[in-house]
């Protein structure tokens, strides 16, 4: 059964790879897409960790101290 938890860990999981993943776009390090693409795909990339920090914010403050 999935519990509140497992969920926050998820989340937690999938902010820290997407965090990775927008250093190396941001650092342009072994990529070879083009810029433009990049710079959406950064954009993309930022508003999904926001997302998960507004999930992992409401979340934690429903499952209190």
């Amino acid at each position: 059964m999935l519990t509140v938890k497992d969920l926050i860990k998820d989340w937690i999981e999938m902010r820290t790879t997407l965090k990775r993943h927008l250093e190396m776009l941001e650092s342009d390090a072994g990529t070879n897409v083009p810029n433009a693409s990049t710079e959406a795909t950064i954009v993309i990339v930022k508003s999904c960790i926001n997302e998960l920090n507004a999930l992992l914010k409401e979340y934690a403050r429903a499952q209190g101290p």
